[in-house]
């Protein structure tokens, strides 16, 4: 299993400044696949349809990386400088 605490921050569109956490934890799936569960951790942080997403191959990476791709190309998150924290096993 890993985790990763991914932050966003920037400004709007409106001027404002802004700052977004995520909580995002991966594990294997069947066949090599991998599964990351996203949790928002700011209350106005945009979600994606499903709270979870699932990639076909190289496992837990793999989902991890998908996962933050996705909550970056969110509306309201869209050009946000990113960070990731892969936290220790």
């Amino acid at each position: 299993m890993l985790t990763a605490s991914l932050r966003l921050t920037g400004i709007l569109n409106n001027g404002a400044e802004v700052s977004r956490s995520y909580y995002l934890a991966a594990d294997f799936a069947e066949h090599g696949s991998g599964q990351a569960s996203i949790i928002p951790l700011s209350l106005d942080a945009p979600m994606p349809d499903d709270n979870y997403l699932t990639v076909g191959y190289d496992g837990e990476e793999a989902a991890l990386n998908a996962a933050a791709e996705a909550i970056k190309a969110l509306p309201g998150n869209e050009g946000l400088e990113m960070r990731v924290v892969i936290n220790a096993e």
